[in-house]
């Protein structure tokens, strides 16, 4: 199964605010599709991501 999301369910799911998505997802660090004028996510991309984000905040000592 390879859930596809939408920008509100995956800032729902990362607990963060849709700009905070479109922003990551601009700028290529959070990988997405546009399929006509929407932004779509797979699941898969959004959990690389994530634990991306996790791995560089520990290293740099960020992590709470």
């Amino acid at each position: 199964d390879r859930p596809i999301l939408t920008i509100n369910e995956v800032a729902d799911l990362l607990r963060v605010h849709r700009s905070t998505i479109t922003r990551f997802a601009l700028s290529g660090e959070l990988k997405s599709h546009l399929i006509g004028t929407r932004r779509l996510f797979k699941s898969e991309d959004v959990w690389v991501f994530f634990e991306n984000r996790v791995a560089r905040e520990y290293a740099s000592g960020k992590e709470n």
